[in-house]
Formats: C-alpha cells, sequence, structure tokens
C-alpha cells in the first residue's frame, strides 16, 4: 500500500500483515471451478453454496465457507471467463499491495458480509460481496486499465466500477432502513480502505476546477 493511504490504515494492515495468504488469485479460481464441478456434475443446488444465519445457528458451521459461485453460472463458456476475470483482478491486486493486504481486504469483506447476514438473518452468497469490493477496489486503483468483455469489448475499469457503484447507490436509495445498513455493512472494506482516498480525489478536484475557472476568467483581463 502506497502514501496515498492514510497512515493509520496503512499501520493497521501492517501489523496484520503475518495473515497474508500470497498467489489468492490461483486459490479462488480453483474454489470457484470445484464448486462449479460439484453444481454441475453432482447436483448440487445453489443453496448449499449460500450463508444461511438459521442453519448455521442449527450446527451447519460448514457454510461458514463461501464458494465463489453464483446461481446464473451455469455455462462452462460462462466459468471460463468468470475464473479469468477473477485471476486477472485478484492478481493484479496482489502485485500491487502484496498478499498481507489484500488478505486483510478480503478477510474483512468475508467477516462484513457475515455480519451482514446474521443482522438480517437472510442467506446470501459470501463471495458475491467480497468480489464486490474486489472489483470496486479495482477500479478505483487502475481506473484506466482496459478489460475486454469476452475478448472483443474493451470497456476501462472505471466504467465497470462507476456502474456497480451506481446499481448499488440505486438499491441503497430505495432500501429499507435495515437494507440500507446491510449495504453499508457488506461494503466496509471498501469504504473502510478507498474512502479517504476518494475523497482526498474529489478535494483536488474540487480545486483544479476553481482555479481553472478563475484563470479563464482573470485570461479575459
Amino acid at each position: 500500500m502506497d502514501q496515498r493511504f492514510p497512515k493509520w490504515l496503512r499501520t493497521f494492515v501492517y501489523k496484520l500483515e503475518f495473515l497474508g495468504i500470497p498467489n489468492l488469485a490461483p486459490l479462488i479460481c480453483a474454489m470457484a471451478i470445484l464448486a462449479f464441478a460439484a453444481k454441475a456434475m453432482g447436483g448440487a443446488s445453489i443453496e448449499r453454496f449460500l450463508f444461511d444465519p438459521d442453519l448455521v445457528l442449527q450446527g451447519q458451521w460448514w457454510r461458514l465457507f463461501g464458494f465463489p459461485i453464483s446461481d446464473g453460472l451455469n455455462n462452462p463458456i460462462y466459468l471460463i471467463f468468470y475464473v479469468l476475470y477473477l485471476y486477472f483482478v485478484v492478481n493484479t491486486l496482489e502485485s500491487q499491495w502484496g498478499p498481507g493486504p489484500l488478505t486483510v481486504f478480503l478477510l474483512l469483506g468475508y467477516l462484513s458480509a457475515l455480519a451482514a447476514s446474521f443482522l438480517t438473518m437472510q442467506p446470501i452468497s459470501i463471495w458475491f460481496h467480497i468480489l464486490e469490493n474486489v472489483s470496486l477496489a479495482f477500479g478505483t486503483l487502475f481506473p484506466d486499465l482496459e478489460l475486454y468483455i469476452y475478448f472483443i469489448l474493451p470497456v476501462k475499469a472505471k466504467w465497470l466500477a462507476l456502474l456497480a457503484g451506481a446499481l448499488i447507490l440505486f438499491k441503497f436509495i430505495f432500501a429499507t432502513l435495515l437494507g440500507k445498513l446491510f449495504i453499508s455493512m457488506t461494503l466496509f472494506p471498501y469504504l473502510l480502505f478507498f474512502s479517504p482516498l476518494l475523497f482526498n480525489s474529489l478535494k483536488t478536484h474540487y480545486r483544479v476546477r476553481k482555479n481553472r475557472k478563475k484563470f479563464d476568467s482573470d485570461s479575459w483581463r
């Protein structure tokens, strides 16, 4: 983590750096492939991969260990693109941050999703919310990096992050108070890591616009 992040956050993360797991991208991709195989060939329903707080309290503790799989991921072709995206995004973040900060970020996402699920007592896909944070982090750190959707359509990471952020904001506006708290909790890692960076970016952008307007007005004198 570089100087763009506040010192207190860097200190907090580095104190937990011993938790770091190197090469997380291949591990997460392998988990996704295993879950897909269990779902496609083993007949496991998507409900088997959800974190259900009621069932956990009844003794199904294995639901604490989620897999990065979704209900719509039924086609092997989609799995290939999904795994490639996972590998590229997670591996790029690890190359920028290192295994320690990335592991802390993912762990916070995991714990935040569990807490939000217990808050609402609703089943959730843990990794959906973890990857939501990862995608937003990737778009914030590498805004101009181009991704090729289906190897054809080039899209900058910032536009994907802005689209995801707009959808989250839309859901947040129309959610109930409990729903707003749920969304805020699941986005806790991103808000913790990137709120100072985003605030400083907006402040800098405001100053640049203000100085540019002042320069434009002075140039006519």
